[in-house]
This record gives structure tokens, C-alpha cells and sequence, in this order.
């Protein structure tokens, strides 16, 4: 190898030599990208999923915001990590409140298996297979018993 190759390696791996190293550590910095965007969905999904569940807001986390974005409808949104591996996510969820915008029992006065003020079963529709109208509930049907839409079941205890 003569002189003038060697100088022009030399110059060539110089000029080339940022680029690789930048290349290199890019799977590193988006390992730790992905982490933090696990980390920080986790939050929210579980936020929401415990919301929905009881119906009422558990205490946000240190991380997190959370917005109400109409009449029981939010927002969470979580963070994790710090500077360029900083990573958000936002989940929406609903609470069900009972009475006002959920299902509401109300009452079954006349024992037929239907809510009186809206017209809705109130068993699963096992109980209701054959229905030929009131008091035809499914034969080995109770009300009340284990076909009973858990909403409705104190309506019968």
C-alpha cells in the first residue's frame, strides 16, 4: 500500500467514522425509547382499567394528568423518561354511572321478567327463549335466579 492510499483510508474513515458510531447506538437509545413507552402505557391502561371497573377514579399517578373531557368521559395521560427517550401515551375511558347515563333499574312490579319504566329484560335471554309474553318466562327459569342481568338482581332478592 502506497502513501496516498493510506491518506485516503485515513481521510475516508475520519469522514465516515461519526456516522457509524451515530449508527451504532441507535438500537440502544430506541431499546430505551420502547421501555419508557411500555412503562408509560402501562400506567394509563391501568388507570382506565380500574376506573371502568369500580366506576369511580382511582388517585393518579405521580406521571400522569388526567382531564375530563365531558360529563364522565376523561382522558389519562402518562409519562415516562426524561429528554429525547421521553415517551406519552393517552388513553380515553368512560365511567358508568348508574341512574344517569348507565343502565338504570328501576323496577318489576308485575314479575314478567322486563324492567316497567323501560321495557328491558331483565335476565339474560336464555330465560327468555319460547317467550310468549308475560308470565312465559322459560321454563326452569326463576327470576331472580342465575339467568339474572346482575344490574337487575336486587329487583328480585
Amino acid at each position: 500500500m502506497n502513501l496516498m492510499s493510506t491518506v485516503v483510508s485515513a481521510a475516508l474513515m475520519g469522514f465516515l467514522a461519526p456516522s457509524v458510531a451515530h449508527m451504532s447506538i441507535q438500537p440502544l437509545m430506541a431499546a430505551k425509547r420502547a421501555d419508557n413507552f411500555a412503562e408509560a402505557e402501562s400506567l394509563a391502561v391501568t388507570f382506565a382499567a380500574t376506573a371502568e371497573k369500580n366506576s369511580e377514579l382511582p388517585t393518579v399517578p405521580d406521571t400522569c394528568e388526567l382531564s375530563e373531557s365531558d360529563n364522565s368521559a376523561y382522558e389519562i395521560t402518562c409519562s415516562a423518561g426524561d429528554g429525547q427517550f421521553s415517551q406519552t401515551v393517552s388513553r380515553s375511558f368512560r365511567l358508568e354511572i348508574r341512574g344517569v347515563h348507565g343502565l338504570s333499574a328501576n323496577a318489576d312490579v308485575d314479575s314478567d321478567g322486563f324492567d316497567d319504566v323501560t321495557g328491558l329484560p331483565t335476565h339474560y335471554w336464555e330465560c327468555y327463549s319460547g317467550w310468549d309474553g308475560v308470565g312465559s318466562l322459560k321454563n326452569n327459569c326463576e327470576l331472580g335466579g342465575p339467568y339474572v342481568i346482575p344490574a337487575y338482581a336486587h329487583l328480585y332478592d
